[in-house]
């Protein structure tokens, strides 16, 4: 008959005498988790060093996800078959575990305990421990290095393209534009509470199109864009500077002061609205109080042509960037110079931010309430 008492070992690392637990397993060795580590770092007292990764594991695999699930939706608006949504489906759901994984991976790196990632996911730290090894996760994210070669071999369309390394080229102004006049599209979209099929009939484009052009997939031509603006109740001039720089197209150098003030207003309005029409307030959060609700107000009025360092405030308030509106800005200025100092040929025209009702011209009203909270 088997002995049923308490079992007793010598650990290995401090030679003391310790009782068993009796778990099923590899036997157990040391009397602690400290003794165990010790006589490993015993073992390799010169670990390799760590090796710095310029970006983390999981941001990549997160851009993929989000490149997936945009596919997905424009497949679902677009009433693809229900094989293609559910193979589409399948890939992004693998896409998120990996994406677990590295994450993991990465928090492990700046020192995150199993404890906290355990806590996190919800599990046991044994759990967490066997599910996210180090070695665990390297031969999964090798393996879906491997799928991904062997699928861009197969079908290059079928993925996105990989993702920008940090220090690697931004983005062009073309793509930022092209994203911008689609979130714009998308954001009047849901504002007038038609469907893609809706959309697709009343403009005579097919829903696959319509939905592509929401999801930033196709870069519409401008009677398209005129088309959607006109059926979604939107102004298509606050979408033309969007559309203008997506394409490459360049306006002419020297315009009209109203037609420069125009092009301005209209190209931060797009903004504003590729932002989804944040409140003055979130903006003037966003600036850090930098500009007052005031001046927001007025800027997304034009009754206030805004100095650069306004402009660059509100800009970058609403997710753009300030050197795609500096020429817009400079050709106001510019225009602003021939008006106060016309050349032969140059017609004077009247300024649109001439003194307001109380004396005040444009940089005096500003200089006033930039401070204003």
């Amino acid at each position: 008959m088997p002995n049923s008492g308490p079992q007793y070992g010598k650990c290995r690392y401090c030679r003391q005498r310790f009782e068993r637990t009796g778990k099923p397993g590899r036997r157990q060795e040391y009397c602690t988790p400290a003794c165990r580590r010790r006589a490993q770092r015993e073992r390799n007292p010169n670990p390799a060093p760590t090796t710095v990764h310029p970006l983390p594991l999981a941001r990549n695999i997160a851009e993929s996800v989000q490149a997936l699930a945009q596919t997905l939706l424009a497949s679902d608006y677009g009433e693809q078959d229900l094989e293609t949504l559910l193979r589409q489906a399948g890939g992004l759901t693998r896409e998120v575990e990996y994406y677990i994984c590295a994450a993991v991976q990465d928090a492990r790196r700046k020192g995150t305990s199993w404890d906290a990632v355990a806590a996190a996911a919800s599990v046991s730290a044994a759990t967490a421990r066997s599910r996210w090894a180090e070695k665990t996760v390297r031969r999964k994210l090798k393996r879906r290095a491997a799928e991904q070669l062997a699928l861009r071999q197969r079908d290059p369309a079928t993925l996105p393209a990989p993702p920008r390394e940090e220090g690697q080229n931004g983005v062009q102004p073309g793509e930022r534009s092209a994203s911008k006049l689609a979130a714009a599209l998308s954001n009047l979209h849901r504002g007038s509470d038609l469907t893609i099929r809706q959309v697709a009939e009343s403009t005579d484009l097919s829903p696959s199109y319509v939905s592509r052009i929401m999801s930033g997939e196709r870069l519409p031509n401008w009677p398209v864009v005129e088309k959607l603006a006109a059926l979604f109740d939107g102004d298509p001039d606050e979408l033309a500077v969007l559309w203008e720089n997506a394409h490459g197209v360049t306006p002419p150098a020297r315009q009209p002061l109203p037609d420069a003030v125009a092009r301005l207003n209209a190209a931060l309005r797009g903004l504003y609205l590729a932002a989804a029409s944040p409140s003055p307030a979130r903006i003037h959060k966003a600036t850090g109080g930098t500009l007052s609700v005031r001046i927001i107000k007025e800027t997304l009025a034009g009754c206030t042509i805004p100095d650069w360092r306004t402009t660059v405030s509100f800009v970058r308030a609403v997710g753009g960037t300030p050197t795609d509106i500096r020429p817009l800005w400079e050709a106001v200025h510019y225009a602003f110079l021939v008006f106060l100092d016309p050349v032969d040929g140059d017609d004077p025209f009247p300024s649109p931010f001439g003194a307001d009702r109380g004396g005040r011209t444009m940089h005096q009203h500003q200089d006033q309430d930039h401070g204003e909270q």
